[in-house]
């Protein structure tokens, strides 16, 4: 009968990522007996072997194979050698994924193990199936993939930070943060179980602008030099971004091996999976809640730190899921109450909603609520956005976003059924709202000059509103039985909006003495005229054409802290100071901003200056 001893050998990149070890030498000698330190496990000791121990146990080798594309090996043993143990060496000539050579011309011989060959010939004579499988540790295989082949790999996974599920199908990027240009260490794609791999080399971390001449690791911290990446991460799906690390993200001067766990809080499912239901902010940059946080509402309905006010479209922002967990529909709608109270006091009742979303005439805006991105890539119709529409909602303003999805695979050609097709991206918009339809505040009339006064009763009023999210389990539409979902009847009491742009005006007062094209001397005077409720900046500034004057002007009013600037009377070059115009052209310019935004952007009212053009002759008598 013949005796043949069945193995494999794989090699640990990280504590959960291993891979096969194919196409390498499996030796096969009688024990080297050899003097080795107290308390140590000879038959346990994975070491590397030296040209000349390899040199002195030429003589006991016994035989050797090759492992395969899998790393499996099998080694017929000479009856001789039955009661015998072995030593189990391999000679490591290439590593995975590809086979590059070692950065030595060396043969790289490693001792395995010792074992009995008796006793796995038994158990695997006893179990047709067994074989003998021996795993390097990951300490040992980076070093070797990285030290001998310069074979760098980083190991990870995709998960949703709240469900801890994995993300299929994502497009995971390696950079390596430099001071001079940040490098692409790699791309590739998780799989079912969220699972990537980017293997690499130190050229794709080393390159510079003289690279392929010149490489070196050029480390952003710049005084301390490490011969390691500093990796940080970016993932997308469908276009949809769910990871966006920069270099204050950068794990520091990695080593062969990088072992990582990437959480992303946008949410992918499948269409039957269920998650909590939430509102929970306004745009990207304010959350939904009253609170101390550089995102929350204050008490008075003023948005985040910098104390901002709503305007134009907002996006109610947070997640819904297509159906609770005994499989209903869910739908969600949110209510507008005129009606208002601190943030800081209980929710306002249900009662003072009398606007619905969807309902209500113009509060509506078609946005973005889902994305589908099909589970095995497709060139046709592989990403699919869905847009939230009007025939969406029921005459009570509840959104279906089920019908949406529906809707949408029936207009681009696919039917209800494709869905099981395709994952879910939640987009994060719930709905968006139109703030515009809500505010009624007139603007300030344009009948004031530059530096005239603005009365009282053209002042514009503080506008607050109060929104109500809910949402529920559609258990029997036509019979009107619903069930309750947690997150319904969460409540902003106060909101401060406002769609009035700035009032901005801006002469020069000897120009208007005199005609806006004659030279203008001697001490010169800007008047101007700024006001807006939530005024969050003002400044003059004065330029010559040549260039020699560039300065703003302060007059102790331009930059004060009031909503109202104003002044009839603002000397330019007053001496003693600033009389130092000269012959030339100059552009005087009025900067303005506003405390107004969407939570994803701030108000551009303002953005471009007023602008007052004047030639100042210092010779005219």
């Amino acid at each position: 009968m013949r005796n043949i001893f069945k193995g494999s050998l794989k090699g640990y990149v990280c504590e959960d990522c291993r891979e096969v070890i194919a196409d390498v030498e499996i030796l096969f000698y009688l024990p080297y007996r050899k003097e080795v330190p107290a308390n140590s496990n000879t038959k346990e000791t994975f070491r590397f072997v030296s040209k000349e121990e390899s040199k002195e146990r030429e003589k006991l080798l016994i035989g050797k194979t090759k492992t395969d594309k899998e790393g499996n090996f099998a080694f017929e043993v000479n009856e001789n050698y039955l009661n015998s143990e072995f030593d189990i060496d391999f000679i490591c000539g290439t590593v995975p994924p590809k086979p590059p050579k070692p950065k030595r011309e060396e043969t790289l011989q490693f001792h395995i193990t010792t074992l009995s060959m008796k006793e796995e010939l038994e158990q695997q004579e006893r179990n047709e199936n067994y074989k003998w499988e021996y795993s390097i540790a990951y300490k040992w295989w980076c070093y070797i993939r990285g030290h001998f082949f310069d074979a760098w790999v980083i190991c990870g996974h995709l998960l949703n930070c709240r469900t801890n599920t994995p993300i299929a199908n994502a497009k995971v990027t390696a950079m390596d943060a430099d001071f001079l240009t940040d490098d692409n260490l790699g791309t590739a794609t998780t799989d079912s179980n969220g699972h990537f791999r980017i293997d690499y080399s130190s050229a794709d971390f080393k390159k510079t602008f003289l690279s392929p001449w010149i490489n070196i690791e050029t480390d952003p911290s710049f005084l301390s030099f490490n011969s390691g990446p500093d990796v940080y991460f970016k993932a997308e799906l469908g276009g949809t971004k769910l990871v966006d690390e920069t270099k204050a993200n950068a794990r520091k001067n990695v080593g062969y091996c990088l072992c990582v766990n990437l959480c992303s809080e946008v949410t992918v499912t499948n269409p039957e999976e269920t998650f909590p239901s939430a509102w929970t902010g306004i745009g990207a940059a304010f959350s939904s809640s009253y609170g101390s946080g550089i995102h929350d509402f204050d008490a008075d309905g003023f948005a985040g730190s910098g104390k901002q006010v709503l305007f134009s479209t907002i996006r109610l922002t947070g997640q819904a899921a297509l159906k609770s967990a005994s499989g209903n529909p869910i739908e969600y709608r949110f209510r507008i109450s005129d009606t208002t109270a601190a943030n800081n006091t209980p929710f306002l009742a249900e009662s003072n909603f009398t606007k619905i979303i969807g309902v209500t005439p113009n509060l509506f805006v078609p946005s973005i609520v889902s994305k589908l991105t099909r589970k095995v890539f497709s060139f046709i119709l592989n990403d699919i956005f869905v847009y939230s529409n009007q025939s969406d909602f029921d005459a009570e303003g509840w959104f279906d976003v089920n019908h949406a999805i529906e809707r949408t695979l029936i207009e681009v050609g696919l039917t209800p059924a494709d869905l099981s097709l395709y994952n879910i991206i939640e987009e994060d918009t719930l709905i968006s709202l139109n703030t515009a339809a809500l505010t009624s505040a007139p603007n300030v009339p344009d009948i004031f000059n530059a530096g005239e006064p603005i009365p009282p009763a053209n002042e514009i009023p503080v506008e607050k509103f109060a929104i109500r999210f809910e949402i529920r389990e559609v258990i029997n539409k036509p019979s009107n039985i619903f069930g309750a979902i947690g997150g319904n009847g969460k409540t902003l009491n106060s909101i401060v909006m406002n769609n009035n742009p700035i009032y901005r005006k801006l002469a020069g007062k000897e120009l208007e003495e005199s005609t806006l094209c004659t030279p203008i001397s001697g001490t010169i005077h800007a008047k101007y005229s700024l006001y807006h409720p939530y005024l969050a900046s003002g400044s003059l500034h004065l330029k010559s054409n040549s260039g020699s004057i560039d300065r703003f002007v302060s007059d102790g009013i331009i930059n004060s802290a009031s909503v109202k600037r104003i002044n009839n009377n603002s000397p330019l070059n007053a001496p003693p100071s600033n009389n130092n115009l000269t012959r030339c052209t100059y552009s005087l310019k009025l900067y303005s901003s506003t405390r107004k935004s969407n939570g994803d952007f701030n108000d551009s009212d303002g953005g471009s200056p007023l602008e007052q053009i004047f030639f100042y002759d210092d010779n005219q008598v």
